[in-house]
């Protein structure tokens, strides 16, 4: 079954076309990588999927058993209320998600001490740029949602922490989860059970990261991609 499916979807802004024509499929419970260069359409695709922005063409379906409040999202750019806490910032989205308060207090405890975040009464707008990426995806993880979209979630983030982020990742998905993580680490892309090569506004190949280095006579993802890549511009 198909958490996401998506059928020859366009979107641009004004004149210029980002999405240009592109076919993708996330199964249920598993990690999907979306690997491309900054500006290929990533984070526009994400937007498409959440409803913020309108496709000009094609279709995107998410799966009927992911409600509204079954989504958890982890912006590239930083949106959160700088006046408020990080408790308060948890609150503030618990509540939004119905949430009671012991559940509210109980993942903070837990998410606090996984994403080694500061003080909760620390104001968000007091932390580094680093703190305040891992209290965007905490917000994405609190409410422990069915549906994940994690745009470049673990840029700046500390090896040993995205080991563990990655670890988590594959344990939820395995419970249910669906994940779409976009990002620039090739080496992050090959831990996904499927991935999208995306250039351009499409998507270059869609396969598990064996199959698609296969594909392309390939010992890494890094190489397959390029080879890719240049059979796109001859073509």
């Amino acid at each position: 079954m198909a958490a996401i499916s998506i059928s020859g979807l366009v979107r641009g802004y004004g004149p210029i076309e980002v999405l240009k024509g592109l076919d993708m499929t996330v199964d249920s419970g598993s990690i999907y990588g979306l690997l491309g260069p900054s500006g290929c359409g990533k984070t526009t695709l994400l937007k498409v999927v959440l409803g913020f922005l309108e496709p000009k063409a094609g279709d995107v379906t998410v799966g009927a058993e992911i409600p509204g409040s079954g989504v958890g999202y982890s912006p590239q750019e930083i949106a959160l209320y700088f006046d408020l806490s990080i408790a308060e910032t948890f609150l503030f989205h618990g509540r939004l998600h119905g949430m009671s308060s012991d559940k509210i207090a109980q993942r903070q405890s837990w998410l606090v001490d996984f994403l080694d975040l500061p003080d909760p009464n620390r104001p968000v707008g007091k932390l580094s740029g680093g703190q305040k990426r891992r209290v965007s995806l905490a917000v994405a993880l609190l409410h422990e949602p069915k549906l994940l979209l994690l745009d470049e979630p673990t840029v700046g983030v500390d090896p040993e922490l995205r080991a563990r982020i990655w670890s988590h990742l594959q344990t939820i998905a395995s419970e249910g989860t669906s994940i779409v993580i976009t990002t620039h680490y090739i080496d992050e892309a090959g831990k996904a059970d499927r991935v999208g090569l995306m250039r351009d506004g499409i998507l270059l190949a869609e396969d598990t990261p064996v199959n698609v280095m296969e594909s392309q006579q390939a010992n890494s993802l890094e190489d397959a991609f390029l080879t890719l890549c240049k059979r796109e511009v001859k073509e």
